[in-house]
């Protein structure tokens, strides 16, 4: 018998490791969707890649036999990830999905997803940061009868672009995930969301419960889009306004104001509407997920479908959906 090799020993033989720090929390699961093995915790999510992975070949003894990746500085506890990646993969399962559908590429898309919409949260709270330094400077000026300076955000037509591209962004990967299920709607990952509604009623038809539902994102996602081009081609429909002094020497915040020939957005807090956007992007993403589950459930086994779950049911507060099996007197809610 051949006798092994110092990086076969190393590799083949057990161990521990730590992933991130304590200050991580625990960890609440790990998930191997395709290959990839992810370690959920509390406050992070890691990919832990094996040697062989990397090194197939064994070449390298060096190399640590487990290498750690961050994938985002949010776990379980972030509502965030909940509503995206583990709702995604509460609903995204082979067992309950119809065969047609590659689940754990919708999870590599979902994650794709949660990047985009963490980095949006980051740049509009960092936005709207420098809103609220810049009003409260002023404030404080005023209080101290000091020369006169009308408070600003610099760069700000350049944030507005950087957020409404992110913003665009999620759509983009979210029309990626809806084409994974209907790959035969004529649609493609660059189509947007009134696309998707013309067809998606063609195929129900208009009073069915998921057509009706993106029938009211429409005008949000159409605003975003356009605002997106307007802020990347310095169009004349898209405007923001930096502080602006009144007749009767108030001062108003920033406002945003878009329009455009097909959709209208009356000129508003820009920093209201930023709450907003963040809001509606998490719902939309969290209810289009529960619909395409529902959709296309695997049939010819048990009679699944996608409920909401009961508060005091729910494994994690955020993660709302799920399937439902009828299995005793309430049916069961696999989480």
């Amino acid at each position: 018998m051949e006798e092994k090799r110092p990086i076969d020993r190393k590799r083949e033989s057990g161990g521990h490791t730590d992933i991130g720090s304590e200050e991580d929390g625990a960890i609440i699961e790990m998930k191997n969707i395709g290959g990839r093995l992810l370690v959920i915790k509390e406050r992070s999510i890691y990919e832990m890649v094996m040697a062989d992975t990397i090194d197939p070949e064994r070449t390298n003894v060096n190399l640590p036999t487990t290498i750690h990746k961050l994938i985002i500085d949010k776990g379980t506890e972030s509502e965030t990830v909940s509503r995206t990646l583990l709702s995604a993969m509460t609903l995204f399962r082979p067992e309950y999905i119809s065969n047609t559908v590659d689940c754990p590429k919708l999870i590599g898309l979902t994650i794709d997803l949660l990047s985009e919409i963490s980095i949006l949260e980051k740049e509009i709270k960092e936005y709207q940061f420098a809103e609220k330094t810049a009003a409260d400077e002023y404030e404080e000026r005023r209080n101290q009868k000091v020369s006169y300076k009308l408070p600003s955000v610099v760069s700000l037509e350049s944030k507005c672009k950087t957020i409404f591209q992110k913003a665009d962004h999620i759509e983009q990967t979210l029309m990626e995930i809806i084409v994974k299920f209907y790959p035969n709607l004529g649609l493609t990952k660059q189509s947007h969301f009134p696309n998707f509604h013309e067809k998606l009623q063609e195929k129900y038809g208009e009073a069915d419960p998921f057509v009706e539902f993106i029938k009211k994102t429409v005008y949000f996602m159409q605003v975003i889009r356009e605002l997106r081009n307007g802020f990347d081609h310095r169009l004349e429909h898209t405007k923001v306004f930096d502080f602006e002094l009144q007749t009767d020497g108030n001062i108003i915040s920033p406002t945003i104001l878009l329009n455009h020939k097909k959709v209208k957005l009356e000129r508003t807090s820009l920093s209201d509407f930023l709450e907003i956007t963040t809001k509606n992007m998490l719902n939309i993403i969290e209810l289009t997920f529960a619909y395409l589950a529902g959709k296309n459930v695997r049939t010819g086994g048990m009679p699944y479908q996608v409920r909401q779950i009961p508060d005091e049911k729910r494994r994690n507060k955020f993660v709302k959906f799920s399937f439902w099996t009828p299995i005793g007197e309430e049916g069961f809610y696999n989480q």
